[in-house]
Order: C-alpha cells, then sequence, then structure tokens
C-alpha cells in the first residue's frame, strides 16, 4: 500500500476520524511488518510534539532564572552545611524546571496487550534527591519519592484509569467509583476509587507496601491474594519469603516524606539512614551490625544532611566518615558515600 494512503489513514486515526473500515485497513498495514509499526510510532511521536501536554507557555523560565540569582546573590557566603542547602534547593528548582523536559511518550503498538495503541503514555521520573507532585488527566494528585517514575496515559479511556509505579508515591485519588484507579507494580495491584494511600515498590527493595490513609482499596498481590483494606492499615510484602503481613498503624510516619518530613518510631538505625540517603541522594552504610540493629525514634524536617548527621551522633554512639567521591570515564561523579561505625 502506498505510503501516502498510509499517511491518510493514520491522519485520521490521530484526529479521530478514522472510519471502522479504514481501521481495519490499518490494522491489516500494522501486522504485516515490524517496519510499519515502527513507522506509526514515530508519526505518533511527531504529533505528540505538535500537541504537548502541558502548555509551554505557562514556565515561565525568565522569571524562574531571576529568582534564582536573586537567591543565590541573598546567600553570601556559606557554610558547608548551607552549602548542601543550596544544593538540595537547586535540584528542586530543577526538578520543577526539567520535568516538562523529561517527560517520555510511551506507545505499546501490540494488539496483544491491554494498552490502547493510539493511547499517549507519560513518564515522569523525580531525580534521586527530589520529590515531585504530578497532577493527572483526572485531576487525581500524585506524589513522588526521589528515584521514583509513574507511567500513565495522557488522558484516561471509560472503565479504569491505569498508572504503573516504580519506586515510591503518594495518591490521592479523586473519586469515580465507575471508573476504578489502579496502581500497577512489579508485584502489586493496588484498585481504589476515591481514597489516599501510599505504595512503595522500589526495584532494589525487597519489600512492598501499601499504607492506606482514608477510603478504601483492594490489593491483588502477585494474582494470588487479594486483600481489602482499611484506613490506617498497611500492608507488607516480602518478595523474598513470599509472605505478607496486615497490620494498623500510625500512617503519618510513611507519609510525612512528602511533605519533606523524616519521620522515625522506634526503626532500626540502618532504615533510618537508608531513608536519610534517599532523601539527599548520598549512599550512607552501616559497617558495625550492633548499632545497625538499635532502634531510633525522631523527626526531621528542614535539617541539612550534616545537621542531621550530627544530631544523630550526638544520640548515637556513632562516628561517620565520607569517602571521595570518584569521576567515572564518561565525566560523571559517583554518588557521595558515607560509612557509619560504632564510636
Amino acid at each position: 500500500m502506498q505510503n501516502s494512503s498510509i499517511d491518510i489513514l493514520i491522519s485520521r486515526l490521530l484526529s479521530n476520524n478514522i472510519t471502522d473500515d479504514e481501521r481495519k485497513v490499518l490494522d491489516e498495514w500494522l501486522s504485516e511488518s515490524p517496519d510499519n509499526k515502527k513507522y506509526l510510532g514515530q508519526l505518533i511521536n511527531i504529533w505528540q510534539s505538535s500537541h504537548p501536554a502541558f502548555d509551554p507557555e505557562e514556565i515561565q523560565m525568565e522569571s524562574a532564572i531571576r529568582d534564582i540569582h536573586h537567591k543565590i546573590e541573598a546567600a553570601g557566603s556559606l557554610s558547608q552545611g548551607k552549602s548542601f542547602k543550596i544544593l538540595v534547593w537547586w535540584q528542586r528548582i530543577a526538578a520543577v524546571l526539567f520535568i516538562p523536559v523529561i517527560v517520555l511518550m510511551g506507545y505499546l503498538l501490540s494488539r496483544d496487550t491491554d494498552f490502547n495503541p493510539q493511547t499517549a503514555y507519560q513518564e515522569v521520573f523525580s531525580p534521586y534527591g527530589v520529590r515531585s507532585k504530578i497532577s493527572l488527566p483526572d485531576g487525581s494528585s500524585v506524589w513522588l519519592n526521589s528515584g521514583s517514575k509513574l507511567k500513565y496515559p495522557i488522558e484516561f479511556k471509560s472503565g479504569s484509569r491505569n498508572v504503573s509505579l516504580t519506586g515510591e508515591a503518594f495518591f490521592e485519588v479523586r473519586s469515580d467509583k465507575k471508573n476504578p484507579f489502579v496502581v500497577h507494580t512489579e508485584q502489586m495491584k493496588v484498585e481504589a476509587t476515591g481514597t489516599a494511600f501510599n505504595v512503595e515498590a522500589y526495584e532494589t527493595d525487597t519489600i512492598v507496601a501499601v499504607t492506606l490513609v482514608h477510603g478504601k482499596v483492594d490489593v491483588d498481590i502477585s494474582g494470588r491474594r487479594k486483600l481489602d483494606m482499611q484506613p490506617n492499615q498497611r500492608i507488607c510484602f516480602n518478595n523474598l519469603s513470599n509472605k505478607y503481613k496486615l497490620s494498623t498503624v500510625d500512617t503519618y510516619k510513611w507519609i510525612a516524606w512528602k511533605d519533606g518530613v523524616l519521620a522515625f518510631r522506634d526503626d532500626r538505625l540502618d532504615y533510618v539512614f537508608k531513608k536519610i540517603g534517599l532523601m539527599y541522594n548520598v549512599e550512607i552504610s552501616v559497617k558495625d551490625v550492633d548499632i545497625a540493629s538499635q532502634l531510633y525514634r525522631a523527626t526531621f524536617e528542614g535539617e541539612s544532611l550534616d545537621e542531621i548527621l550530627n544530631l544523630l551522633k550526638l544520640s548515637a554512639p556513632i562516628r561517620y566518615e565520607y569517602t571521595k567521591r570518584v569521576k567515572s570515564e564518561s565525566g560523571a561523579f559517583t554518588k557521595e558515600k558515607i560509612e557509619v561505625y560504632k564510636r
């Protein structure tokens, strides 16, 4: 079939003016060759580039840059602790300006999946050391924790509202009982209609967890167990043991991160350092088993990394050492590392 004829059919598809007969012709053409699917994907990319999901005019770049310069000039001479705060502040500014740029359009063209090949998807990644807030097409809100990725359609279709998560996110779902909101992770599927809940699903962790603040959710664990959760409950699933635990908890501890707060309630010190490292984009390792298992209770809000480490050193028998960052062949530096020892 001539490319010009196919281009016409594709343009009708993208503008939602295609007839059933034309759709059948296009489906047959797609099934003829992987190159045809690739060609369709290229045209969809061009279409989406000219019809972005956000308005570039809303990004006030010049104003943002002026504000940055004013803050830098006002900061003056900085101590090490203040320098770290500025670094974290710069990361957050970069995330706000960069999120529209890192939005990636993904198109699944295989008709063997549950995804519609005509649907455009966005993938938003929250850089390490940064938290991000996203507004979904249905009015729901999502907070992405450091190093997390969310994939969702530009427009939700009738039936269900499906999103995919890797990492950690807090969801405030707009109520719509006819169109359930479904979060897909590698090990769990969480279904809600109108509720607020937190999902932890980092690829490097053995624990996947859901914490329900209010409303109701159904949790499907690997397609084998389906559980109904009530407010103030938390489900933890261990990938290694293939076991889960349902318990009643203080939800604040598990969702405080979205407001920049680290809340620890009798948690192991190695877990405390893990969460601190995640928020401040550093790799912290505890080198002594005895102190790693010690329980700690504290709340940190607004402190720099150095301030938190000093507070921990005052209240726990520890000392810590920084290791130098190494420059790779590509010119990038490795993540900053801190080793914690028993004092």
